[in-house]
C-alpha cells in the first residue's frame, strides 16, 4: 500500500511537470506567428530570428524557474512569510540580484545577436511586441477564468 501511494505521488509530480512543459510549448506555438507578424519578418529573416530567439527563451525560462524557486523559498506552502534570519535573507537577496543581472545580460545579448543578423529597424520593436504578446495571453487567461 505504501509503495502504491509513493508511485501515485510520483505520477502526480511528473504529470504536473508534463503539463507545465505542454503549456510552455503551447505558448511558444502562439508566440511564433504573433512575433513574426508583429515584427513583419520575411521568411528569410524568420529563419535567422527564431534560432537566436529560442536560445534566449530557453535561458529565460531557466532564470524564471530559479526566480520562482527563490520566491517559494521565502514562503511556506500556505503562502505565509517565513521567519528568515538576516543571513538567510541576505543570501536570498544576493541570489535575486544575480538572477536580475543575468536577465539583463541575456536580454542585452539577445538584442546584440539579433541586430548583427537582422535589421535593427525591426528588432527595436521586439520588446514592445513581446509585451503585447504577454498582454494578449493575460487577457485570454482572464477570459477563460471568467468562464469557469
Amino acid at each position: 500500500m505504501k509503495n502504491l501511494i509513493i508511485i501515485f505521488v510520483l505520477c502526480l509530480g511528473l504529470s504536473g511537470q508534463a503539463q507545465k512543459k505542454d503549456r510552455h510549448e503551447q505558448i511558444k506555438a502562439l508566440r511564433v506567428p504573433f512575433l513574426t507578424e508583429e515584427l513583419n519578418l520575411t521568411p528569410a529573416e524568420a529563419e535567422k530570428f527564431w534560432p537566436i530567439y529560442n536560445t534566449y527563451d530557453c535561458k529565460m525560462v531557466d532564470l524564471r524557474s530559479r526566480e520562482r524557486a527563490l520566491f517559494e523559498e521565502k514562503f511556506f506552502e500556505s503562502g505565509s512569510k517565513k521567519n528568515l534570519t538576516e543571513k538567510e535573507a541576505n543570501k536570498l537577496m544576493a541570489e535575486y540580484n544575480d538572477i536580475q543581472r543575468s536577465k539583463y545580460e541575456i536580454e542585452s545579448q539577445l538584442m546584440t545577436d539579433l541586430t548583427q543578423k537582422l535589421p535593427a529597424s525591426k528588432m527595436v520593436f521586439l520588446p514592445e511586441a513581446e509585451h503585447k504578446f504577454g498582454r494578449k495571453l493575460w487577457e485570454e487567461y482572464k477570459k477563460r477564468k471568467g468562464k469557469d
